[in-house]
């Protein structure tokens, strides 16, 4: 007979059922989830266009000097006649201080988008109501979390490149040539499975550091991996598509930039709209399809644990 009072597992939701429940409860949230969009697509979009207008002059300055001076890239290659390019020098400093500049605004703002997007999704999808006071306390009290993961999933990410670019190294050089296509071969071919679900797990570590308590860092890069253990080919091709079509958009606006070199900036203009609404776009839906995931993982975590006392 079976015991009524131990608490039975129930089916987690497949692939297709994490995004069925995404797309429910982003309809359901929508009141919450599309003014979040456009803050967000607003926000991207002027550090671009500000990006553009302020490196510019610098540009035209950098590429008029080029022209008159041919030798300037061997010159400044071997640290030659620094003088007569300083004003190029200026240039490029002066570019990579804007573009380094937005790099860091647009990364506070995505770790804003990412947390008003989480944090309303989680509620919406409990079936719980989460006003913008209540988000702005959330806000104020999740962001170092969120960044502090950010910041140990980044060195995690550069010690797995690191290790990478050593292994490929240390085969190319030191293993015997009979293996070394074959170890190579499977170096190269296992980065892709890597890529995507170190994807996944920095997402779920992102989502764990906004919803849960005293978890940031290397504790909710902890937590993430135990959410998703068992799990961890699912997590990892809930990203694919994202990626696939984040890398699609991409390069179908680099096309667009370049196709009429004339109408250069009415073409960028128009890039610049398409491809920050697109990626917004994405990254909300990708934000509520981890959110639902990383709620199922923890149900299911806490109905096993609950089972196994019992």
């Amino acid at each position: 007979m079976e015991n009524k009072s131990i608490p039975q597992p129930q089916s987690s939701l497949g692939f297709l059922g994490i995004i069925w429940e995404s797309v429910k409860t982003t309809s359901r949230n929508r009141k919450l989830l599309v003014p979040i969009l456009l803050l967000a697509f607003l926000s991207f979009s002027l550090l671009e266009f500000s990006q553009e207008h302020i490196q510019a002059p610098f540009i035209r300055d950098f590429v008029l000097q080029l022209a008159q001076h041919p030798n300037m890239r061997h010159d400044l290659r071997h640290k030659l006649d620094l003088i007569t390019y300083r004003g190029a020098l200026d240039d490029i400093l002066e570019i990579i201080i804007v573009k380094h500049s937005t790099i860091a605004f647009s990364s506070i703002t995505k770790l804003l988008f990412l947390i008003a997007t989480v944090s309303s999704s989680y509620e919406a999808y409990t079936a719980k109501v989460l006003g913008p006071v209540d988000m702005f306390l959330k806000i104020r009290t999740s962001w170092k979390r969120a960044l502090l993961t950010n910041f140990y999933m980044i060195l995690i990410t550069l010690g797995i490149i690191f290790l990478y670019v050593t292994s490929y190294g240390i085969t190319t050089f030191l293993v015997a040539k009979s293996w070394s296509f074959f170890f190579s071969r499977a170096i190269t071919l296992s980065i892709p499975v890597c890529y995507f679900y170190l994807s996944s797990l920095w997402m779920v570590s992102a989502v764990v550091s906004v919803l849960e308590e005293g978890f940031g860092g290397f504790k909710a890069i902890r937590r993430a991996a135990e959410l998703t253990n068992g799990k961890r080919l699912q997590a990892s091709l809930m990203m694919v598509p994202f990626l696939i079509a984040d890398g699609v958009f991409f390069h179908l606006f680099r096309t667009l930039i370049s196709y009429d070199l004339i109408r250069r900036t009415r073409w960028r203009a128009i890039s610049i709209c398409l491809s920050n609404g697109s990626g917004c776009l994405l990254k909300l839906f990708m934000f509520v399809v981890y959110t639902v995931f990383y709620h199922e993982q923890k149900t299911q975590l806490k109905v096993h644990k609950l089972s196994s006392h019992c």
